[in-house]
């Protein structure tokens, strides 16, 4: 499993950020200061994505 959110987690983050919106508009009677969290892991995760692509990238860039 490890593994395969190595390989694929950015693609996992980007399903994770498409289905927020889709909550939003399935439950309109929700306030918006619930989504707050929500918003928040979803930044935190992006950047763990980020910096998760760009150490591959480095590390394949300095192979030989």
């Amino acid at each position: 499993m490890n593994e395969f959110i190595s390989r694929h987690g950015v693609r996992l983050y980007a399903v994770l950020a498409a289905l927020v919106p889709l909550l939003i508009s399935l439950h309109p009677s929700i306030d918006w200061e619930v989504y707050l969290p929500l918003a928040a892991a979803l930044l935190g995760a992006g950047e763990l994505a980020q910096r998760h692509e760009d150490l591959k990238t480095s590390r394949a860039a300095t192979e030989d």
